[in-house]
């Protein structure tokens, strides 16, 4: 059977962000080679009215409060594709992605790609390794065979760390990620020191969940020793120190 890649990608008041996506899938013909599906959160600025004129965007709704997690496992419901490439809004795919995609495929069930900001370069990641397998690839630029699902189940419902987690379950079921750094995208993220802030807290909740659920990843952390990183790290403490709090 010849492969077919869905794109899934959830909106969020996103018409910032949705005509620089969009122009990049044209570029390459992935409006013709991939079935494109938007999941969007009740946006209220034009980001549907903007998804709409593209006519070969399938659009999934949901509620306002709708986490990411939710977002990507009803995008991946209502895809028919056997391989499933979740993306964010907020990303640039470029030239060389979609094939790296359908090779890497050929032996593999899960590949990650490179997510740089075209700017600053790649976020440094605190990885988690587990059974030799790092679990910390971002869910902005990843691809799952469709049997993974129906084997692992679907992406959970939160907006804290749901690609570790999923990576972590996947890993857990014997699969292997493949990174392929020609399965290239620019995600262009907020860079202000308010936006890494709010970033940095948010991993932190998040880590502090996994160690929740899965006591043994507490001494899997590798931290990195640069100033910025470290710094991250600070930020990233207090919001797990937050969530820890909050769900006593």
């Amino acid at each position: 059977m010849e492969n077919k890649l869905s794109i899934v990608f959830p909106t969020f008041d996103s018409e910032k962000e949705i005509p620089r996506l969009l122009e990049s899938i044209e570029k390459f013909g992935l409006d013709k080679k991939a079935e494109i599906i938007a999941v969007d959160a009740d946006s209220r600025d034009r980001t549907l009215e903007l998804l709409k004129k593209h006519k070969y965007v399938k659009v999934v709704k949901l509620p306002r409060t709708s986490t990411k997690g939710k977002a990507r496992e009803e995008g991946i419901k209502a895809s028919t594709g056997n391989i499933i490439a979740n993306i964010d809004s907020d990303v640039e795919i470029l030239a060389g992605w979609y094939e790296a995609i359908m090779e890497t495929m050929k032996y593999a069930d899960i590949v990650a790609g490179y997510s740089p900001h075209p700017k600053r370069g790649a976020t440094p990641r605190v990885s988690i390794l587990i059974d030799g397998q790092d679990i910390t690839y971002p869910g902005c630029n990843i691809a799952h065979k469709r049997e993974i699902f129906e084997k692992v189940g679907y992406i959970k419902d939160t907006e804290l760390a749901e690609d570790c987690d999923f990576n972590y379950r996947c890993i857990k079921a014997g699969y292997t990620i493949q990174y392929n750094p020609k399965m290239k995208i620019l995600h262009h993220h907020t860079t202000t020191k308010i936006g890494f802030i709010k970033q940095a807290f948010i991993y932190g909740r998040g880590r502090w969940e996994l160690n929740k659920n899965y006591p043994e990843l507490k001494t899997k952390h590798q931290h990195g020793i640069s100033v910025k990183n470290w710094i991250r790290l600070g930020f990233g403490f207090l919001g797990y120190i937050y969530e820890k709090i909050i769900n006593r």
